[in-house]
Formats: structure tokens, sequence, C-alpha cells
């Protein structure tokens, strides 16, 4: 009765040049293609730093249906929620060049807890 009220998942739309980082992010995960990133593509990734731990944490957060795959509207919408959950552009251009760089997986705890495994609406 006294448990805590969840954030309503906000969504913010991406700027044109942020979108097309986020898609190029994407497609150095998607190297065959396919639309979709699989973990063994993010390990290799993120080979050279915690290659597996980096990978789980971003399967976690990111593959909301936990399918084993993130699908690219799933990388998209994402990065709507995290623009939405208050972070700046810049912000998020910062992650995605660290991530696009082989940098570790960061966590976003900030993010409304519905967006963690529940509901996408």
């Amino acid at each position: 009765m006294g448990g805590k009220k969840s954030k309503p998942v906000n969504r913010e739309e991406l700027s044109p040049e942020l979108q097309q980082m986020v898609d190029d992010v994407f497609k150095i995960f998607d190297k065959d293609g396919s639309k979709t990133i699989e973990k063994d593509e993010a390990v290799k990734h993120w080979s050279k730093n915690f290659g597996k731990i980096s990978a789980n944490e971003f399967f976690n957060t990111v593959d909301y249906n936990h399918d084993g795959q993130i699908q690219y509207h799933e990388f998209v919408d994402f990065w709507k929620i995290v623009k939405g959950s208050g972070h700046s552009e810049e912000e998020i251009q910062e992650e995605l060049e660290r991530i696009k760089n082989g940098e570790s997986w960061i966590g976003f705890d900030d993010l409304p807890a519905q967006y963690m495994g529940k509901d996408k609406r």
C-alpha cells in the first residue's frame, strides 16, 4: 500500500544529428546487417573492457522484451526514453561516443521502472 510509485515512461524525439549517431552506433554492433544486435556481437565490441559484463548489462537495460536480441526499434526507443528522463542531447552524444570507442556500458538507474522489462507503451 505504501509502495513506491513508478515514474511514467516519457519518450522525447531525437534531433536528426542525434538520430544519426544512434544509427551509427547500432551499425557498429550489427556487423551482419540483420537489424538486430546479438549478444555475441556486443561481447566482441566490448572485448577489451569487460565484454561479457558490459554486454549483459547492455542487454538487461535495452532488450526490454528479453528475447536475447536488441532490435533496431528497441535501441532507438531506449535513447528516446533516456532523453525523456532528463538527459541532454549532449550527454547522450557523449555516451554514444564512449560506446563507439568500446568503453564499458554504464547503467541508467534513473530510467522509469516500467522501462526496465515491463510496460513499454
